[in-house]
């Protein structure tokens, strides 16, 4: 997902505590970069990397066939 989406998600590390708190993307520590890793930074990617390794392509129109 783009950064600027993940507002819209709530962060896993808030649910144990009481009130859940929205996700903070980049500026959070557990945010990893996905697809692609250099470029113009509105086609990077990224996800919450507290859920694990992103096994699927974030950004299809990236991926090349062959």
């Amino acid at each position: 997902m783009k950064h600027e989406e993940s507002g819209g998600y709530t962060c896993p590390q808030s649910l144990g505590g009481g009130k859940p708190v929205p996700c903070i993307g980049k500026a959070c520590a557990a945010w990893r970069w996905a697809e692609p890793k250099w470029g113009p930074p509105e086609k990077r990617r990224g996800y919450c990397g507290l859920g694990g390794e992103q096994k699927y392509p974030l950004n299809p129109e990236n991926e090349q066939v062959g």
